[in-house]
C-alpha cells in the first residue's frame, strides 16, 4: 500500500480491497478525493466501473455518465413496483415501467454482470431516486434481487456540503412520499445496507489554521459571530477589478461571468486569435470540458484548467496567468512571478467501459477525444465551474447564492484569506445548511470503530467471495441452455456430432456444481467456527480445492476449443462456433475465479496486500490453451466479408475509428446476404441501429431490414430491438388489420416506426 496515503485514505482503500461494504468517501475541499479515486482505479483487484451524474463530471473522473451506463430514462424514479401518479405532466417511472421500457444491449448487460466495484463520483449531485434506479437495474441484470446493487460494491465519492441535487418544484411532492431528502444517502437501497462513512481530513489547499476553522464552521453550519465579523473585514464595496491585477471574479450566475470576460477582452487593443478544439469520434457537446472555440489576445488573463502532466508542476488546475504571445500554433503565458510557460494541447477522452470478450476483464474503450489548449479566459468564472480549482486571489460575489454549498465552494477555492475580496456582504441566510446533511455527517465512525469494522467485514467478504467463486450455477446454466439450443439447430448432422459430447459435459457440470456448493459450505463453516489453527486449515483447503477443480475446468475448456476446430469443416457454422467460444470464456472466467480465491484468501489470512498488480499476474499467468487466436477471432466477431469482390475486416480500432466502408465498383452487384451479415456482426459487437447506419453510410430502415432477417432466423431476439410494451401492441394491430405495412403504421401512430413493425412481422413469419 502507498505509504503516502493518509490514515483515512489507507483505511478506505482497505475497505474497498478487502471487504464488500459500500463506502462513502468524503472530505473538505482540497483533501484529495480525486487523487484517491485515481489511486483506487490503479490499485484495486476488483473489476471497476466509474460513473458520475453529469457529462463533464464523468469526463473529469475518467468515466461515463450514469444514464448512459445504465440506460436510465430521465425523470423521477419511484421505488415501488406500480405507482399510480397523483399529478399529471411528470415523467415518472416505477419498477414495472422501468423494466418494460428498458433497452439494455447485451454488452451493457455483460458489463453490469461483471462489475465488482462501482465508483460514483460527485455524489453531492446524485439524487436518491436515481441511486434506487441504479440498484433496481443491477439487481435485475445480475439476478441477485436480495442483494443491494446485485452484490456489487459501491464507492461514493464527494462532498455533500458542495452543490446539491437538482429537484424541480413539481417533483418534490412525489419524492417526498418516498424520501426524507433528495440526497443519495436517503435512497431506499441504503436503509438496510448503509455505506461506511470515511472522511479525508488532511487539507492540501489551505494551511492558515484560522481560515481552515472558518471554512469548517461554514461547512458544518456552525458559523459564529467571530467568523461573520472576520468575513465582513474582507468586504470592500468600492473595489474595482483591474484588467491586470490577477484577481478572478467568482459569481453565482453564468451571464455575469461571460459579460465580465467579454468586456475585459474587448478592452485589449491587441490582435484577436481564435483556436478551435480538435474533436474526433464520439464526444457530445454537453460533455465539452471547454468551449469549442477559444478567443485570446496578448495580455488576456487566463486560467489553466488542468494540472501539469509533465511532472514539473509548472502549473495547476486554476493557476492564473497572462497571455504573453500568440501565433497560429503556439501560446505562451506569463505567471505573476515573471516566469513564462509554453502551453501545449491537452487530450480529454470520452470513454466507456466494456468487457474484454477474450479475458472477461473490464477495460476502457475510447469513444472520442477533445483536444484543446487547457486554458480559459479568467477574469471571471461561476462558482459551479470553479469546483476543484485553486486560486490565490479572488473577488467573491455570492450575494445571490441560491444553494447553501455555493458560499462554501467559493471561499474554499482560495489558498488563503489574504487573497479574498468580498464584492458584497454575504447573505447569512444562504449559509444555513441542510440539517439532513449534518445528521448524516454525524454517522462518521471513529478510527477505532472503523478498524474493528474492517476486521469483521474482511472476514465477511472472504466468506462471500469464496462462496461466489465456488458457485458454478451460472456456468451450469449457460452450458445447459446451449445443450437445449443445439436440439433446435437446423442441421441434423451437427446435432448428432455434438449432442452426446455436450450432454455428457452438461451432466458433469451438474455434479461439479453440487460438489462445489458442498465445498463452499465447508469453507464457511471453518470461517464461522474459527477453531484452533483455522487460518492454516482454511488456506490449505482453498489450495486443495484449486488443484482439484481447475484441471476439470481446463479439460472442459480444451474440449470446447477442440469442438471449435471440428466446426471449421462444417458449413454455416459461425453462430454455433461463436456459442462454443462464449461458453469457453465463461469456463475460463471460472478458472480465474478459483485461482484468485486462493491468492486473495492467502493475502487476507496472512495480512499481505492483494491489488491490481497481483490480479494482473494471475490473469496473465493462467495459461490459455492452444488456438487462442481462433478463440479471439470468434468471440470478438472479427469477420472477413467479401463485398463487391473486396475483402473487408471489421474491428473497433481505438474505439472511435470508423469501420472501413464497402466500395461499390461499376458493373458489379452487391452481395445482399453478406451486407446483412455485416450489420448483424456490428450489432453483436455492441453498436446500436443508428450507429451502424452512420458507420456503414446506410439509412436506418436498411439496417432494420438487415436485422429483421436475423430476427426471423432466430439469431436475434425481438426484445433486443423493440421494447416489450410495444411488441404486443404492434401484434394486436397486425392481427386486427391483417393489411399493408402503411395501414398498420397509420393505425399505430407516431410513436411507432416502420422498422419496429417490420421486426415484429419478421417474428410472426418465423412462427
Amino acid at each position: 500500500m502507498n505509504h503516502e496515503l493518509s490514515t483515512a485514505a489507507y483505511t478506505a482503500a482497505r475497505f474497498i480491497n478487502q471487504t464488500k461494504r459500500h463506502v462513502f468517501l468524503t472530505g473538505k475541499a482540497g483533501t484529495g478525493k480525486t487523487t484517491f479515486l485515481k489511486y483506487i482505479v490503479e490499485n484495486t483487484h476488483k473489476k471497476t466501473v466509474i460513473v458520475a451524474p453529469t457529462g463533464i463530471a464523468a469526463i473529469n473522473a475518467g468515466g461515463s455518465t450514469i444514464h448512459s451506463t445504465f440506460q436510465l430514462p430521465f425523470g423521477t424514479f419511484v421505488p415501488v413496483n406500480v405507482y399510480h401518479a397523483k399529478t399529471s405532466g411528470l415523467q415518472l417511472n416505477d419498477k414495472n415501467s422501468l423494466f418494460r421500457n428498458h433497452r439494455l444491449s447485451s454488452t451493457k448487460r455483460e458489463l453490469i454482470r461483471e462489475t465488482e466495484l462501482l465508483i460514483i463520483d460527485e455524489v453531492s449531485m446524485l439524487r436518491a431516486d436515481l441511486l434506487d434506479a441504479i440498484d433496481a437495474v443491477m439487481r435485475h441484470v445480475r439476478g441477485k434481487s436480495h442483494l443491494s446493487f446485485g452484490g456489487a460494491q459501491v464507492l461514493f465519492i464527494g462532498d455533500l456540503f458542495q452543490l446539491p441535487p437538482v429537484v424541480k418544484e413539481e417533483e418534490k411532492q412525489v419524492m417526498s412520499e418516498f424520501y426524507k431528502s433528495p440526497y443519495f444517502f436517503d435512497a431506499q437501497v441504503l436503509k438496510n445496507d448503509p455505506p461506511v462513512y470515511i472522511e479525508l481530513d488532511k487539507i492540501y489547499r489551505q494551511n492558515n489554521p484560522r481560515f481552515i476553522d472558518l471554512l469548517n464552521n461554514l461547512r458544518n453550519n456552525t458559523l459564529n459571530e467571530d467568523d461573520a465579523n472576520l468575513l465582513n473585514d474582507y468586504y470592500q464595496p468600492g473595489f474595482k477589478q483591474n484588467i491586470n491585477d490577477n484577481y478572478i471574479y467568482l459569481t453565482t450566475h453564468n451571464y455575469k461571468a461571460q459579460t465580465i470576460n467579454s468586456n475585459f477582452l474587448g478592452l485589449l487593443k491587441t490582435k484577436s486569435h481564435r483556436y478551435e478544439a480538435e474533436i474526433s469520434g464520439e464526444f457530445p457537446e454537453n460533455m465539452y470540458p471547454l468551449d469549442k472555440s477559444l478567443e485570446l489576445k496578448e495580455g488576456a488573463q487566463v486560467m489553466f484548467v488542468k494540472n501539469d502532466l509533465s511532472g514539473k508542476q509548472a502549473y495547476f488546475n486554476g493557476k492564473i496567468a497572462r497571455v504573453k504571445s500568440l501565433s497560429e500554433r503556439a501560446i505562451t503565458v506569463e505567471f505573476e512571478d515573471g516566469r513564462e510557460q509554453s502551453v501545449g494541447k491537452y487530450n480529454w477522452e470520452n470513454k466507456r467501459f466494456v468487457v474484454n470478450p477474450q479475458t472477461n476483464e473490464i477495460e476502457e474503450e475510447l469513444l472520442g477525444e477533445f483536444k484543446h489548449y487547457p486554458l480559459k479566459l479568467a477574469w471571471a468564472i461561476t462558482v459551479h465551474k470553479s469546483q476543484g480549482l485553486t486560486f490565490t486571489k479572488a473577488i467573491v460575489d455570492v450575494a445571490d447564492a441560491f444553494a447553501p454549498g455555493q458560499v462554501y465552494v467559493a471561499l474554499s477555492r482560495l489558498r488563503d484569506m489574504n487573497g479574498l475580496v468580498l464584492s458584497s456582504p454575504i447573505n447569512f441566510r444562504s449559509l444555513r445548511g441542510d440539517s439532513s446533511i449534518s445528521e448524516f455527517a454525524q454517522s462518521s465512525e471513529k478510527q477505532s470503530e472503523l478498524s474493528e469494522q474492517l476486521n469483521q467485514e474482511t472476514l465477511n467478504y472472504l466468506s462471500y467471495y469464496l462462496g461466489w467463486c465456488y458457485d458454478f450455477s451460472y456456468l451450469k446454466q449457460v452450458l445447459h441452455e446451449f445443450c437445449i439450443e443445439l436440439q433446435d439447430h437446423k442441421s441434423k448432422a451437427l446435432k448428432s456430432k455434438f449432442r452426446e459430447w455436450l450432454k455428457a459435459k452438461d451432466q458433469n457440470m451438474g455434479e461439479l456444481d453440487a460438489l462445489s456448493k458442498k465445498f463452499a459450505a465447508q469453507l464457511n463453516n471453518i470461517l464461522a467456527q474459527q477453531q484452533n489453527n483455522w487460518k492454516e486449515h482454511l488456506d490449505k483447503r482453498v489450495n486443495d480445492a484449486q488443484h482439484y477443480f481447475s484441471p476439470m475446468l481446463k479439460d472442459l475448456s480444451s474440449g470446447l476449443l477442440a469442438q471449435m476446430e471440428g466446426l471449421k469443416e462444417e458449413k454455416r457454422n459461425k453462430v454455433l462456433s461463436e456459442k462454443f467460444a462464449k461458453l469457453e470464456v465463461q469456463v475460463f472466467e471460472q478458472i480465474k475465479k478459483i485461482r484468485k480465491s486462493a491468492a486473495l484468501s492467502h493475502s487476507v489470512l496472512s495480512g499481505s496486500n492483494f491489488g491490481k498488480a497481483e490480479q494482473t499476474k494471475l490473469v496473465n499467468s493462467e495459461e490459455r490453451h492452444k488456438n487462442s487466436g481462433e478463440l479471439k477471432a470468434k468471440i470478438e466477431g472479427e469477420v472477413k466479408t467479401k463485398i463487391d469482390g473486396e475483402e473487408l475486416k471489421s474491428s473497433r480500432v481505438q474505439g472511435f475509428k470508423s469501420y472501413k466502408e464497402e466500395k461499390k465498383e461499376k458493373g458489379k452487384k452487391k452481395v445482399k446476404g453478406d451486407s446483412q451479415k455485416f450489420s448483424y456482426e456490428l450489432f453483436r459487437q455492441g453498436m446500436g441501429i443508428e450507429e451502424i447506419a452512420k458507420t456503414r453510410n446506410l439509412v436506418v430502415s436498411t439496417v432494420e431490414s438487415h436485422l429483421a432477417r436475423h430476427v426471423s432466423s432466430g439469431d436475434l431476439k425481438l426484445e433486443e430491438l423493440v421494447p416489450e410494451n410495444k411488441i404486443q401492441t404492434i401484434r394486436d394491430v397486425i392481427g386486427e388489420l391483417n393489411g399493408s405495412l402503411k395501414a398498420i403504421k397509420e393505425k399505430l401512430g407516431e410513436g411507432y416506426s416502420y422498422g419496429e413493425i417490420r421486426l415484429v412481422l419478421a417474428t410472426n413469419s418465423a412462427k
